[in-house]
């Protein structure tokens, strides 16, 4: 009987150390383990991921050298001329790159025949500008994201930073650029006489509603690039652009400079890129 005693006793103590024995093991791999992922403990974005991401909403005011309603907005050629010259700006109402805020500036180009004159509000800071730059390298120049920054950094000495004046309402439309151009439009009303003709989705710009018009003036002067027209084309409509979004490549008829190689009898001519 003692001897049975001793021997269970003895089973006791060696199993007690063996349990003491796993806890400490387990709890050793446990503090050298790392923490199980979760939404708590999650890394947040890195900085330089926050400071490229960027919204912007507002409006845009275009003219061009097309009749009414510019073809080119249907996925056809520009008429009457075989050339299609765009002036456009867009204004932001509320807008960020990062925490740079961006609300009230504008940007745009004139796509004459010499090629694309791009401008910026000049009241734009140094920082508004550098975001801006990015922003116009995706939506005029319509680079891919990963071709952003340096697509900005090429774009930085051929941009002007002019006074602009964008103005819409309910009935018209106007954009006047320092050094640049001008025109004025008035909206094409519908049958009921109240509101406008509105074209939803065009294959031309990026916003969902383009509000027809027609202009009582379109003049523009770069240098040897002149345009001085009039009952041409108009679109007016609201945007709403991200830094997520696929602008797509460059627009075949609004490319100013292709377009007039086309119109001179060179071959057809394609923007695509």
């Amino acid at each position: 009987a003692t001897l049975l005693a001793i021997l269970l006793a003895g089973c006791a103590l060696g199993a007690a150390a063996y349990f003491i024995a796993t806890q400490r093991a387990g709890q050793l791999n446990n503090a050298g383990a790392p923490a199980a992922a979760s939404p708590m403990n999650e890394a947040p974005p890195s900085e330089a991921a926050a400071a490229k991401s960027w919204k912007i909403t507002g409006a845009l005011s275009e003219a061009c050298t097309c009749s009414v309603p510019c073809s080119c907005n249907f996925g056809e050629g520009p008429s009457p001329h075989s050339y299609c010259y765009p002036f456009y700006s867009y204004h932001i109402r509320k807008g960020n790159y990062g925490d740079v805020v961006l609300d009230g500036l504008q940007f745009g180009s004139a796509d004459l025949s010499g090629g694309r004159h791009m401008f910026m509000d000049e009241r734009a800071t140094e920082r508004q500008r550098e975001a801006l730059r990015i922003i116009m390298a995706r939506v005029i120049e319509r680079v891919s994201v990963d071709d952003s920054e340096k697509k900005a950094k090429e774009i930085a000495g051929e941009i002007q930073y002019v006074r602009i004046e964008q103005q819409y309402d309910e009935r018209k439309n106007l954009l006047k650029v320092a050094g640049v151009g001008e025109f004025a439009a008035d909206y094409i009303m519908g049958l009921d006489k109240s509101s406008p003709v509105v074209v939803r989705n065009n294959t031309t710009w990026r916003i969902q509603d383009s509000i027809k018009a027609k202009t009582s003036i379109y003049k523009a002067r770069i240098g040897r690039d002149v345009v001085d027209t009039k009952a041409t084309n108009s679109n007016q409509g609201d945007f709403e652009y991200t830094d997520a979004m696929n602008f797509g490549g460059a627009v075949r008829w609004n490319c100013g400079a292709c377009a007039n190689r086309m119109a001179h009898g060179e071959g057809e001519q394609s923007c695509h890129k």
